[in-house]
């Protein structure tokens, strides 16, 4: 198995993330997958959004808002061809 990980910002909630791509046997697709599913856990947050007047570009008044955070998205995706040098 080899895996990278990158540190990425989330373009909603301008928080950071761990993204990981992950270079796995077809057989051992299903263990990771289980594995992502148990430790990859969403939670409930409060958040207040930018509100922005178009008119004026002035921030208005915005209330905070309930967003679930956390948790993981998953690709799995067929690879042709691995180099290492």
């Amino acid at each position: 198995m080899r895996a990278t990980k990158l540190s990425t910002t989330g373009g909603f909630l301008k928080a950071g993330n761990t993204t990981f791509i992950v270079g796995i046997e077809d057989e051992r697709v299903d263990e990771v997958l289980d594995i992502i599913k148990d430790n990859g856990e969403t939670r409930e947050q409060f958040m207040t959004p930018p509100i922005m007047n178009v008119e004026t570009a002035e921030a208005g008044q915005s209330y905070p808002i309930e967003v679930q955070v956390g948790g993981a998205t998953v690709f799995v995706m067929p690879v042709e061809s691995f180099h290492q040098f």
